[in-house]
């Protein structure tokens, strides 16, 4: 297992391993060390009436679910219902999201029924509703405490936007964070980096994180090597150690 300094046990987005079935990445998992999972919509059963299967593997294993998303949120109670349903099962708090601007009075009810909060997740220039800094502020300003951000810090690059400072921005209302990294070249095509070899300050990074008061979920993001991920993710958790250790100098 990987875990911060405040206790919190670094996960993976189960999206790294999309090309897998969930008992491979059960398996994966395992070699990797990791005992924790941010789950995508794909390995999680719902709308299959899989969802039961899904957690109890998982449990089984003793892999913890910490997040459930992206997933996009239109303001329709019979779409976003299954989403709650299943956090609940999982016992999962936060569901990274891309709501629909007119959901946010839905999705309020449905967090205060389920006791779950809306984590919104920003995705760079290719994101109308949430890539840009200001536009997340907007969001958190519209909205309680039970919405709050899944901050990616490699998209947080992709608007040149600094992680660590929009971190510091935003302390107390980020819920999640992706650890994921970019690298541009000279045609501004993006090119994904093991976490902390790119533009993100990663000791500086989770330095802040721990003290801003952080409590929610970590999870590693990379995306390069769909059909082989496991090389990039070893490396990406050896990365976070080492950050872990330089930031405790």
């Amino acid at each position: 297992m990987l875990v911060l300094p405040n206790g919190i046990h670094v996960g993976v987005q189960s999206y790294c391993f999309r090309e897998f079935t969930n008992d491979e990445i059960v398996g994966m998992l395992k070699e990797c060390g990791l005992d924790t999972l941010e789950l995508f919509l794909k390995h999680s059963g719902v709308g299959e009436g899989k969802e039961d299967e899904v957690i109890r593997l998982y449990r089984d294993h003793g892999i913890s679910l910490s997040s459930f998303g992206i997933n996009g949120y239109p303001n329709n109670e019979a779409a976003v219902r299954p989403y709650f349903e299943f956090a609940k099962k999982a016992g999962i708090r936060y569901l990274g999201a891309s709501p629909d601007a007119d959901s946010f009075a839905l999705l309020e009810r449905l967090c205060n029924e389920y006791d779950v909060n809306i984590a919104i997740h920003n995705h760079g220039r290719k994101d109308k509703k949430y890539g840009m800094v200001h536009q997340l502020e907007q969001a958190l300003a519209q909205t309680s405490d039970r919405f709050g951000l899944c901050l990616d810090t490699a998209w947080l690059l992709d608007v040149s936007a600094d992680p660590v400072e929009t971190l510091r921005k935003f302390a107390g209302r980020v819920y999640g964070v992706h650890l994921k990294d970019f690298v541009y070249d000279a045609e501004d095509n993006r090119h994904e980096k093991i976490i902390g070899s790119g533009g993100l300050r990663l000791p500086e990074f989770l330095d802040l994180l721990m003290k801003t008061g952080f409590s929610g979920y970590v999870t590693i993001e990379y995306e390069a090597d769909a059909k082989n991920p496991l090389p990039g993710i070893q490396q990406c958790i050896e990365a976070v150690k080492r950050a872990m250790e330089s930031s405790g100098e």
